[in-house]
């Protein structure tokens, strides 16, 4: 603050008084110049933080908590948020218009949807037989690595990688963490072959079988 007279920040507080809304704590001041002296009032408007809905994933279910947010806060997708004692990572944002965005000011914003950072990844996996195609659900550490051409046992069956599919394309060749696999896809293989790791008891859901689409 400066002084409107002379300009100095040399300034000495008479008087103080708040005064809180729901949005905003509101600062009234009596301030004194201590070069020229002269005696002037300043309102501080300070924004408060407000609840904001947040619809938290952990994997086919959902729950809905609210997190405190400033107005003026920019979110994206991606940013890494603590709601409580729980940490999750936001996936999607609805503003007042009912679109989903990926970048918005908290104040334009309805519901932030998010997933949980606090569990492990569950990773689909698809074994293709001719055809038939095996498919499974897994859950693994957040940070553990899969490969193309990693072979893997689960339950009574080898099968190697062959694509992975994550949240941004599907690579042939190469490696990604857990957290950003959506789906592996693999082939039936020689279970003499010594395996990489075994997931047999990271399985989530008993296996389904379906017919492979033709293209």
């Amino acid at each position: 603050m400066k002084c409107p007279t002379c300009g100095s920040n040399s300034i000495e507080v008479l008087k103080s008084k708040k005064e809180t809304s729901k949005t905003q704590e509101i600062e009234k001041l009596i301030l004194k110049c201590e070069e020229c002296q002269t005696v002037f009032r300043e309102t501080l408007n300070i924004d408060r933080p407000v609840d904001y809905r947040i619809i938290i994933s952990e994997h086919e279910s959902s729950r809905k908590e609210f997190i405190k947010i400033y107005p003026d806060d920019i979110l994206s997708t991606g940013d890494i948020l603590k709601v409580g004692e729980k940490t999750v990572e936001v996936s999607s944002l609805e503003n007042k218009r009912g679109a989903r965005v990926n970048k918005s000011v908290a104040s334009d914003l309805v519901t932030i949807w998010a997933s949980s950072l606090d569990i492990l990844a569950r990773i689909g996996i698809s074994i293709d037989y001719h055809g038939l195609v095996r498919s499974y659900k897994v859950d693994v550490e957040r940070d553990f690595v899969m490969s193309v051409g990693d072979v893997v046992k689960l339950g009574e069956v080898f099968f190697k990688i062959s694509s992975i599919k994550t949240t941004e394309k599907k690579i042939r060749k190469g490696s990604s963490i857990a957290s950003a696999i959506k789906r592996v896809y693999g082939k039936p293989f020689d279970m003499k072959v010594p395996y990489k790791y075994n997931l047999t008891n990271n399985i989530s859901k008993s296996p389904t079988i379906y017919e492979r689409r033709k293209k």
